[in-house]
């Protein structure tokens, strides 16, 4: 809900536009509606930060500054800024987090150069700053501001210090589309040693065989060893609940025993469960575990906190699969403080050299000494598990635009890029054929579109020796496609959901089908346990089941070429899109009750169809097919309202009433 105040100046802004061309200070790579959100976006960050260092300076609260904060306290949510993928927010959430981020910029910016942040006493002033604005926007309590702020300070401090960047800039990183400002595109030159053009879709059929391989894909387990049976979780506002007591007098239901739909991660107890059931239920021929271990207190993490809670899920994985090679990439909650990754470009003291060398002494049992030198430079390396075949783990955060170090210099990126070149050049010329594992997927709005720009070059190029690629990150069991600027399918990544819950997600994992002569995937199958039942009986097992077959429910053609003939089958087949949905979220109980709308359906659609997410040419041409078609389609034959009226667990009392007849 937009205020009086923002109607206001929005008006006034209207006003200014229709006398003049551009507004002062509105990139003009925005237009209409945008161009004036952005204008009062950077108007009221602007204002806002001049009288916050006169509060700050002064102690008295001006009328005007107490305007500001009263409208912004009151125009964002408090927990899905935190836990909900930018551009997934509501529009007053993405508004908020720009005009903060802007109006946070500038404070530092203008308190840094020439006032209580050049001082002697420059570390207390600038956390008493950092805190004291946080608070007033109620972006979280003191003690979550001041927790962040400890972790992050002495990197900004450094980054800052070396950078010259203004709030616009900074904050354009962001993918908000109103914070973003029309820049040159930062370029990465990848050296090639052959040319190699894409003229047609990759495509190929591979049927499936008993000799076929089953590889279990682990992702985003986000163990929490302080989660709470019976905690805080329905009312609790943090960033991560389930780990504190529920409040006196509180008539809200507790933390369940199983884990919980609210923003809570994984217990113990659940992760040992899901162990115990799929080394019982399946042979695996090798795990990929694709990163995130430690849980979401992004504000208390500690280093060797994060090192033992990675030895013990190894220590776990080894227990229940303990002749099962387990290959593994880095997530973005591995470092402390999270996100945040360097090279050897970065000053000593705030490498996490600490990190690479946990990881290698927890890898090294399945990996030959010579990776040791790239997982010790940055997390990443190679390793043929027998001849002719090979796995490449990337350390993604090179994309990550919450690794702070991409503000300090973009290009420490390049370096790894290079090496997957040559890795991939060197595994063609031998005839190998390649699977590469990495965290984040190279379309999510969180990674950086120079970086996913020649990744899916590098991707084109090779997509005749790279038969699989598996990331994790999003929480959700989804794909990308992956297409050449010319529009040519060329690759797909599978996504492997998570093990954690949150949010509303119910626990879940995946386990491929790949040929045994090519590698390329031929099938997967997706098992999960209803958290509402499972939690009904806190001292009988979670009931684990697949959920469904990908060639069963979609195609039978998972190459490149087939999964881009399915997206153009869901655009015209909506309920072939809205069971994606529902599998995509693990049929979790509350995602079903909020159903997907039309909106929904070609959010969906578009995210399937994006490897950049500033290249949106592929996810236009299927929403406006999915467009025309929702247009015309019966409303009796839409198939979602009279599913969406059933949670999962009601439709299995429903499967299991109907069976004794």
């Amino acid at each position: 809900m937009v205020s009086n105040w923002s109607c206001g100046l929005l008006l006034l802004a209207s006003v200014l536009v229709a006398s003049a061309h551009n507004l002062p200070g509105v990139p003009s790579s925005q237009t209409g509606d945008e161009d004036l959100i952005s204008a009062v976006s950077a108007s009221v960050a602007h204002e806002l930060s001049e009288e916050f260092i006169k509060y700050t300076r002064t102690g008295v609260e001006s009328t005007r500054l107490r305007q500001l904060g009263a409208e912004l306290r009151t125009s964002h949510s408090r927990q899905e800024i935190f836990t909900e993928s930018l551009v997934d927010l509501s529009a007053a959430d993405q508004y908020f987090i720009c005009t903060a981020c802007r109006a946070t910029v500038n404070v530092f910016a203008r308190t840094l150069t020439s006032g209580e942040l050049s001082g002697p006493n420059r570390d207390a002033e600038a956390k008493r700053t950092f805190v004291g604005l946080c608070t007033y926007l109620d972006i979280q309590s003191a003690e979550i501001c001041g927790g962040l702020f400890d972790l992050n300070w002495p990197l900004f401090d450094f980054i800052v210090n070396e950078t010259i960047a203004e709030s616009n800039s900074i904050c354009g990183l962001l993918p908000i589309t109103i914070c973003q400002i029309k820049q040159d595109e930062y370029k990465l030159n990848v050296t090639y040693t052959a040319n190699n053009p894409t003229t047609e879709h990759n495509s190929y059929t591979t049927p499936s065989s008993d000799k076929d391989l089953h590889v279990l894909q682990l992702t985003d387990i986000h163990y929490d060893p302080e989660y709470k049976v019976g905690g805080w979780a329905a009312t609790c506002q943090d960033p991560l609940c389930c780990r504190l007591d529920l409040p006196a007098n509180s008539n809200a239901a507790g933390a369940g025993y199983w884990s919980d739909y609210n923003v809570c991660d994984s217990p113990k107890h659940m992760i040992v469960n899901a162990f115990e059931h799929i080394s019982k239920t399946h042979k695996l021929n090798w795990i990929y575990h694709t990163g995130d271990v430690p849980p979401h207190n992004v504000w208390s993490t500690t280093k060797q906190g994060n090192m033992d809670m990675l030895t013990e899920i190894d220590s776990l994985i080894a227990k229940h699969f303990p002749e099962t090679p387990v290959y593994s990439c880095l997530g973005n909650h591995e470092p402390h403080p999270t996100n945040v990754f360097g090279n050897e470009a970065v000053p000593a003291e705030l490498k996490v050299d600490w990190l690479y060398q946990h990881v290698w002494s927890l890898w090294s049992k399945w990996l030959p000494a010579e990776a040791k030198t790239t997982v010790l430079r940055g997390g990443y390396y190679t390793v043929s598990p027998s001849k002719g075949y090979r796995i490449i783990a990337l350390n993604s955060m090179d994309c990550y635009l919450f690794n702070w170090w991409l503000l300090y210099d973009g290009s420490l990126v390049l370096e790894q890029l290079q090496w997957l070149h040559d890795t991939l050049q060197k595994a063609e010329d031998a005839g190998e054929v390649v699977h590469i594992l990495s965290h984040i997927p190279s379309g999510d709005s969180d990674c950086w579109s120079a970086w996913s720009a020649e990744y899916n070059r590098l991707l084109a190029h090779f997509r005749k020796t790279i038969t699989g690629i598996f990331n994790g990150h999003t929480h959700k069991d989804e794909l990308n496609v992956h297409y050449t600027a010319e529009g040519w399918a060329v690759a797909v990544s599978w996504n492997g959901g998570s093990l954690t819950s949150l949010s509303n997600k119910n626990p879940n994992y995946r386990v491929y089908q790949v040929n045994h002569e090519n590698w390329k995937v031929v099938n997967y199958e997706t098992h999960i346990f209803n958290l509402t039942a499972a939690n009904l009986q806190p001292d009988t097992p979670p009931n684990w089941f697949k959920e469904y077959e990908f060639v069963r429910e979609y195609t039978s053609d998972m190459s490149p070429a087939g999964i881009h003939e399915l997206l153009n089958k869901m655009a015209k087949q909506p309920n072939l899109l809205r069971k994606f949905w529902r599998f995509k979220h693990a049929q979790a109980d509350p995602k079903l009750a909020e159903g997907c709308d039309d909106k929904c359906l070609s959010q969906t659609i578009c995210r399937m169809a994006t490897s950049n997410y500033k290249d949106k040419t592929r996810c236009k041409q299927l929403q406006a097919i999915l467009k025309e078609t929702l247009a015309n389609e019966d409303p009796e034959d839409d198939g979602a309202s009279a599913l969406f009226a059933y949670s999962f667990s009601s439709l299995l009392a429903l499967y299991g009433i109907m069976r004794l007849f």
